[in-house]
């Protein structure tokens, strides 16, 4: 007896199980393509905006803040730093104040010298202007290379910024920096 609720195509029991296996397949590949889109948004990188110190900028993970006291340029002052570690990177924004009368490039110098000593470098960080974009002022971004403390490489991206008294830095590292870490945390910087 024929089943009238159902199309002709699908009354065929052989003819159903190949509807069923060609719907699936439909469907699995229809996921697929919708999913690659989103291969391009990495999970991982959850931007979001912090504040510190008078500055505004995006870090891709929940990050953990704290301050210590520094010594560079034989001047002894509080660092504030933000930072968290995500998909593989290690990314922090810190902020000091210069001493009423005290000059910024020597403390610019010798922190960005630590920094450098501190991953093990031996080149001279290469400076890679970035031109200014919407609120954030033009930028020179300087790339390192060097090891971590487990003797692994590690690439670094470095900036500071100067505003007034107050120095700003956001420091990248990873084993290998790509594009979409760097892009995004060295564009969203914004004054409060």
């Amino acid at each position: 007896m024929p089943l009238p609720h159902l199309p002709h195509r699908l009354r065929n029991p052989r003819r159903r199980a190949q509807t069923y296996e060609l719907s699936g397949c439909l469907r699995a590949a229809s996921l697929v393509v919708l999913c690659i889109p989103l291969g391009a948004c990495s999970p991982t990188l959850n931007w979001r905006s912090v504040t510190l110190e008078g500055v505004q900028a995006a870090l891709p993970c929940k990050p953990d803040q704290a301050q210590r006291p520094v010594q560079l340029a034989d001047q002894e002052l509080t660092l504030s730093m933000a930072g968290c570690e995500a998909d593989g990177g290690l990314y922090a924004v810190s902020h000091l104040r210069l001493a009423q009368g005290a000059q910024a490039q020597p403390l610019i110098d010798a922190w960005r010298t630590q920094a450098l000593q501190a991953m093990r470098g031996t080149a001279a960080p290469v400076p890679t202007p970035l031109a200014a974009l919407g609120t954030r002022p033009a930028l020179t971004v300087y790339q390192a290379s060097g090891s971590n403390p487990r003797g692994q490489a590690l690439q670094a991206r470095w900036t500071w910024v100067q505003r007034d008294r107050d120095i700003y830095h956001w420091a990248l590292y990873a084993p290998v920096i790509r594009a979409e870490m760097e892009e995004a945390f060295f564009s969203a910087m914004q004054w409060q």
